[in-house]
This record gives C-alpha cells, structure tokens and sequence, in this order.
C-alpha cells in the first residue's frame, strides 16, 4: 500500500507540474478516438473520413474548452447522416437541439462525460461514467451521460439499419417513420437511461455520508445497481444473450472505479478523529478522516570533485602572522599596565 501511495504522489508531482500539457494531451486522446469512432461506424461521406479531419479535429479540440468537442462531434454526424438520409439528418438535429438545451442548463463544463460514454460503451464499459459522475461530480452530471448514452444508441441502430436509407422505392413519409422508431423506439435505451440515472444518484447519496468506507461501498453499490437493472431489464425483452457481457463490463468497470477512488481520494480511516464545539447558536460534532498521503523520496545526487586541492602557502603565512600579532599585542598590554602601576605608586610616594 505505501508503495502504491508513492506512485500515486509521484503521479500527482508530475501532472501538477505539467498540467496544461497533460490535460492537453488527454483531451486529444478523447477527441481522437471518439472523431476515429464516429468514421468507423457511421462514416457515410467520404471526405470526413479521411485520416487528417479527425487529426484537426482533435487538435482544436486539445485546447478549446469541452463544448467544443461536442460541437464538432455533433456536426461530425449530421454530416454523415446527411450523406445518408435528409430526413434522418433532420431528426438528428432536431434531437441534438433538445440534448444541447439539457447539456448548457443542467451540466455545463462536463463535456467529457457525454464524449466518453459512448466511447466507452464501444468497448462495453460505459458503466463507468454513472458510478464516476455520481463519485466525483454532482448528480446533475449524470445529465451529461444521458446524452452520451442517447447518442450511443443512436449510432449502434443507425449503423445496423443503413441499408433501410438507401432505399429508393420508399417514400419520404416511410423514411421519417423509420428514423423516428430507430431513434425514440429503443426499448433497451430507455433501460440503460434509467439504470445509469439511478446509479448516479445513489453513489452519490451514499459517498456524501459519514460512514467508513462509503465511497467504496458507494462505487459497488453503483455496479450492482446498474447489473441488476440492466440484467433484470434484458430478461424482460428477452435478450438473454446480452447478460452475460454485462455481468463481464460491470466486472472490468468496478476494477477500473476502483483505480479511479484511489487516484483521486484516498483516506486513512485507521486515524479517525472525532472533533466537538460549540458556538453561540449549534454544537458541533465532527468526524475527521486523514487523507492516507506518503511523500515521495527526493533524491538529491551530489557530485563529488576528485581533484586534488593545492596547498595554499599564503594562507599558512597568514595563520604566522596573526600569531606574531597576537604576542606583539600582549606585549604592549603587559609594558601598559607596568607603567600604570608605576605611576600609581609615585603619586601615593608623594602624598
């Protein structure tokens, strides 16, 4: 343990010391990957997939603020969408407006959030953001990953029915009825909205109380919440076949939480405290857990000169002549004070 309290402090040195770069840089990997995803999935027009569009992207976005990753990414799939389908593309818009309404109101700032839901859902551990959201953030974050999780189904259905906006034979009024069930028809979204809401609010009931461990029990809680909800819920639309790579994202998600609590609050509850005052209106009553914190060795090398060092023979001189100035002064201190004794005896002669 206090070797992982040392990694973790020289962890911290460093990104303190390197923020604005690091934060840059993690920003880039973010927007990277979720431009690279959007191409994978639904790359429909061809100029956006090349390889230096994403690149740009990603660049702008390392030192622009969060609303600008969702803004591009936005604009990334109504382009692409319009390649495919008018109509699809106008329903897109419409529910981006309603999703951007929600984001500036409610949980502006945490851009991230919505940017890595779907991201991580494309690896089949957005079971993080929910538990992080109401581990690190307030509940209104878990707005932010509603969004993202809108966005991820919406991807997953455009992608697997492709070929029904293509076709020529169907009217205008078919197509939009068919972007409309795709989009707002998924009962399994719906399942995961309330799932992630619930988990969000109750991680972060349980990680604001006083009990020990509540920030651990409060990230389990979370995971089991959301594999009850999501499992119970692919019972009843009979997708049995799903269970079993949720049980395994929970899994690979509570590992990953953990590593996050660790990384960003580590307490020491072998030293708790309890702490009572009082003021002219209350009595206070306060519990006080150390954050567990282990400095990390900074180790200095100092480099030795092996050269020989010459003798300095007017220093020895001067050591001489300070002796000689010593005795010289005594001297002249031992023939004062015979004279002064000297005359002190004439004058009491001649009284």
């Amino acid at each position: 343990m206090v070797q992982l309290l040392k990694i973790k402090e020289l962890i911290c040195q460093f990104v303190g010391r390197f923020e604005i770069y690091v934060m840059a840089l993690i920003r880039f990997v973010i927007a990277f990957t979720a431009f690279t995803l959007i191409n994978q999935h639904v790359g429909y027009m061809a100029v956006l997939k090349e390889y230096p569009v994403p690149l740009v992207f990603a660049l702008l976005c390392s030192f622009l603020p969060g609303g600008m990753m969702l803004f591009l990414g936005a604009a990334m799939i109504l382009a692409h969408f319009y390649a495919l389908s008018l109509e699809l593309c106008a329903l897109t818009c419409l529910l981006f407006l309603i999703l951007f309404f929600l984001y500036f109101r409610f949980s502006s700032g945490k851009g991230l959030y919505t940017v890595l839901t779907p991201v991580l859902g494309t690896i089949g551990v957005p079971y993080v953001m929910p538990v992080s959201a109401g581990l690190l953030s307030q509940p209104y974050t878990g707005i932010s990953v509603v969004c993202g999780t809108v966005i991820f189904f919406l991807l997953r259905n455009v992608e697997k029915n492709a070929a029904l906006f293509t076709v020529d034979e169907g009217t205008t009024r078919s197509i939009v009825t068919l972007a409309v069930t795709q989009i707002f028809g998924d009962k399994e979204m719906y399942l995961y909205l309330i799932a992630f809401a619930v988990a969000t609010i109750a991680v972060y009931c349980i990680r604001k109380l006083s009990t020990d461990h509540s920030r651990t029990i409060a990230l389990l809680l979370g995971v089991v919440v959301q594999l009850g909800f999501i499992c119970a819920g692919e019972i009843y639309l009979k997708n049995t076949k799903a269970i079993v790579t949720v049980i395994i994202g929970c899994v690979i998600s509570a590992l990953i939480l953990m590593v996050v609590d660790f990384m960003t609050m580590s307490l020491d509850y072998s030293r708790v405290e309890h702490v009572q005052f009082e003021d002219d209106e209350y009595y206070y009553y306060v519990k006080a857990v150390p954050k567990a914190f282990v400095s990390a060795e900074d180790k200095q090398v100092k480099k030795i000169n092996a050269k020989k060092t010459k003798k300095r023979k007017p220093a020895m001189g001067k050591k001489i002549k300070a002796v000689h100035m010593s005795e010289e002064h005594s001297r002249k201190s031992d023939s004062l004070e015979s004279q002064v004794m000297q005359e002190f005896s004439e004058d009491k002669n001649k009284k």
